[in-house]
């Protein structure tokens, strides 16, 4: 299919219904590894509002790794830290629950910036990576709104958001 045939007759917009279904699959692909629990080894200390690097694959050669905010591969920020190994996140379902060996529970968020694009990370725990902004899994963020989990300041109401601590991520797909 050309360029041509996935534009409608608005000045050479994409259509809405292309964009909203792409934007939605990658949304689903996130909030799938979002939802995803898994046991991890943590070392002590992470606290909220440290990025991490994650890597490995589910089991025992998980490793959380304190990192710089701006590295390209610190996929994760943590949200929040929750007393108890088997403890839930806030908001089940929109954090990525890494739970240690020890007493507690890590509620992990995307570590994404604005002008960026991310795609699946393919280190073996999922989420998202900073990459080329080229492929059909890849997003683009527009906007990042801290202090707000509001997705109606996103184009198209396309946004991700999270509670602790309140951000939301705007969100196209790269491609478009």
């Amino acid at each position: 299919m050309s360029s041509d045939d996935a534009r409608n007759d608005t000045g050479g917009k994409p259509a809405p219904n292309r964009r909203v279904l792409a934007i939605a699959a990658v949304a689903v692909v996130v909030l799938a590894v979002a939802g995803y629990a898994v046991h991890v080894l943590t070392g002590p200390g992470s606290s909220a509002g440290e990025c991490v690097r994650i890597t490995g694959a589910d089991g025992d050669s998980l490793a959380v790794t304190p990192d710089d905010c701006d590295a390209d591969l610190a996929n994760f920020r943590v949200g929040k830290v929750v007393d108890g190994a088997d403890a839930p996140c806030p908001e089940e379902g929109v954090y990525t629950e890494a739970r240690g060996q020890g007493s507690s529970t890590l509620c992990l968020l995307p570590n994404m910036v604005e002008g960026a694009c991310y795609g699946p990370d393919d280190r073996g725990f999922g989420g998202l990576v900073k990459s080329a902004c080229a492929g059909e899994a890849t997003i683009k963020v527009t906007k990042v709104i801290e202090g707000s989990t509001d997705t109606s300041g996103c184009p198209d109401g396309a946004g991700m958001s999270y509670p602790e601590p309140p951000i939301t991520f705007c969100v196209v797909p790269a491609d478009l």
